[in-house]
């Protein structure tokens, strides 16, 4: 994040040339070609050069950025408007009028189904209202864990915490089940939202004192209902929250930049889990930095993402928070990694965030089909030139984007069926 913000800052150079100092010179030549003339400093040799200390019993440690973010140097939004989550979502569905927001479909078999902005807002404040009413104060530091694949729900929740300042806390598979428990206790989170039966049971077989309610997206088995009950853990549907706060709904409580947004556990892999507690300033700059980043090639009104990667990460709440700031779609994988590509034939999105393992998997497989064919490797190979050299050229004159034509998309309009 603070690469993304300090790359994006036109009036902090001696900031940026430490930044390449710690990420090395050709993270820098690839972005900032205007910087490329800068003599990086040396790059640091332990890890105590990345990281800054501050004073107290804590042992919090900031960015090598600290100072500066602190003396406001940093770009911290692209618009006045839009210095939250809860403004930015807004302003998308302004700038869109009200245009497709969520995106999904029931099974593989099943076209896409999605709902607007305006209702996405309307359900998020519903759902939101639905948890006060179940007893919570209205303050900042209501802490919400969200335990759930990708999907619309996940986005209901989120925004309907920001609509009452309340804190996200997401949970995720790979944690482990005791790492999970950690986190609810830790953070004293009272109330989960799962999206599985399963899911549910993995928290209450290791159910933390604090957690009070489990909120189930997909409904529940009598056993597990009867488990809960045991425990003295209340289980809900997503639905009865959601009916509850269109009842009655209370007055939204927007959050401030400086309130807390989220707090992202990481995996734990050299001990417990640990918290990073982000502000929605925090969110929203590095949001802006990766808008102004992608310069033309910036999504808007119109561009289509396909969500699969774990929202749990900042990569995608980055990515998707984006999407919502320019007022675009987000559609979500049917859940299972094997059949993406058949919801990306489906959904036809414009883009698509990902990972090197996957497009390592794509380029495998597309190799695999060209590499032992002599002709097609030496068409395919001239093809990708050719279309490299006419982007080049053209982006140079117009500084706009340039979509493929003539033989290009012809020798590789099987892979554009694909992805």
């Amino acid at each position: 994040i603070a690469l993304a913000v300090a790359l994006c800052t036109h009036h902090c150079v001696a900031t940026v040339r430490r930044c390449a100092g710690i990420y090395k010179t050709p993270t820098m030549s690839c972005y900032c070609p205007n910087w490329m003339n800068e003599s990086p400093l040396e790059v640091p040799i332990n890890l105590d050069h990345q990281s800054d200390l501050l004073k107290g019993p804590e042992i919090v440690h900031v960015s090598k950025f600290y100072k500066e973010g602190i003396e406001g140097k940093f770009l911290s939004n692209i618009a006045p408007d839009a210095r939250t989550l809860y403004e930015t979502f807004r302003k998308g569905a302004k700038v869109s009028n009200n245009g497709k927001c969520l995106g999904w479909r029931e099974n593989i078999s099943k076209p896409f189904q999605w709902i607007h902005y305006n209702e996405t807002l309307l359900r998020a404040r519903n759902f939101g209202s639905g948890l006060l009413s179940l007893g919570f104060p209205k303050a900042n530091q209501i802490f919400i864990g969200i335990f759930s694949q990708n999907c619309p729900e996940w986005i209901l929740t989120e925004q309907a915490a920001y609509c009452f300042s309340m804190v996200v806390v997401p949970l995720y598979d790979t944690l482990g089940p005791e790492a999970c428990s950690f986190i609810i206790n830790q953070a004293e989170i009272s109330v989960v939202v799962v999206d599985t039966d399963d899911k549910c049971n993995q928290l209450l077989d290791r159910s933390p004192k604090c957690l009070r309610r489990i909120i189930v997206i997909r409904g529940t088995r009598p056993s597990t209902s009867q488990k809960a009950k045991n425990r003295g853990v209340e289980l809900l549907t997503f639905d009865e929250v959601e009916k509850a706060g269109a009842s009655k709904t209370h007055p939204e409580q927007p959050p401030k930049p400086t309130d807390l947004c989220t707090i992202c556990y990481t995996s734990g892999t050299t001990g417990l889990p640990k918290g990073v507690m982000l502000t929605h300033g925090n969110v929203v700059a590095a949001v802006s930095a990766i808008l102004v980043q992608l310069s033309q090639y910036r999504p808007s009104v119109g561009d289509v993402m396909i969500s699969y990667l774990p929202l749990a990460h900042m990569l995608e709440r980055c990515c998707e928070n984006g999407m919502y700031l320019v007022g675009g779609s987000v559609g979500f994988y049917s859940g299972n990694i094997k059949f993406l590509f058949e919801d990306m034939k489906v959904l036809k999105p414009t883009i698509m965030p990902s990972v090197p393992r996957l497009l390592n998997r794509i380029y495998e497989t597309e190799m695999a089909n060209i590499v032992p064919h002599f002709f097609k490797r030496i068409m395919f190979n001239m093809a990708l030139r050719s279309k490299e050299n006419e982007i080049k050229k053209l982006e140079a004159l117009s500084g706009k984007t340039v979509s493929g034509t003539g033989w290009y998309l012809a020798l590789c309009k099987k892979i554009w069926a694909v992805v």
